[in-house]
């Protein structure tokens, strides 16, 4: 994910932070900054701090300042990502229920629920409207579910 901001002060920042491994970078006005730690960044004798994550929201601390660069998901962008975790983890883990419509649940169901959320928050993440947010977390959610249900369906008719 990448992040470019014009600050008054610091010129034009681009952060970059890397989905699958973690990495970031950190350009500030055109020159890199230096990866000092995990968390931290060195840039012309500074310390850049960051803060959370592309997740959680980040901010970048530089000489006291406090510079957002990823927004914070509202509380509602949360719910609505990991509500198919949340049903997969009851509705799946239940045998009663699962006679009505049966989704897979355990570890399966954890993992593919977990990685659900993970792909609604930065589905969401790119959406502007707050209406369309609510779209892409139901459209996430229902994919997701009929995922565990195919595949439930499968598993059933394997050990059928």
């Amino acid at each position: 994910m990448k992040a470019v901001i014009q600050h008054e002060v610091y010129g034009q920042i681009e952060y970059t932070e890397s989905f699958w491994t973690g990495k970031k970078t950190l350009t500030i006005n055109g020159t890199p900054a230096q990866l000092v730690s995990k968390k931290e960044f060195n840039f012309g004798g500074k310390t850049v701090s960051i803060k959370g994550s592309y997740y959680s929201g980040t901010s970048l601390e530089i000489d006291g300042q406090i510079i957002e660069v990823f927004q914070k998901p509202q509380w509602y962008e949360v719910v609505l990502a990991f509500l198919p975790f949340a049903f997969l983890l009851v509705w799946g883990n239940s045998t009663v229920l699962c006679s009505i419509f049966p989704v897979i649940g355990g570890a399966l169901g954890g993992a593919l629920g977990g990685l659900a959320g993970c792909i609604s928050l930065m589905f969401m993440k790119n959406t502007k409207s707050a209406i369309g947010k609510v779209f892409v977390g139901l459209g996430v959610g229902v994919v997701t579910i009929l995922i565990a249900f195919v595949l439930a369906l499968a598993l059933l008719s394997v050990v059928a």
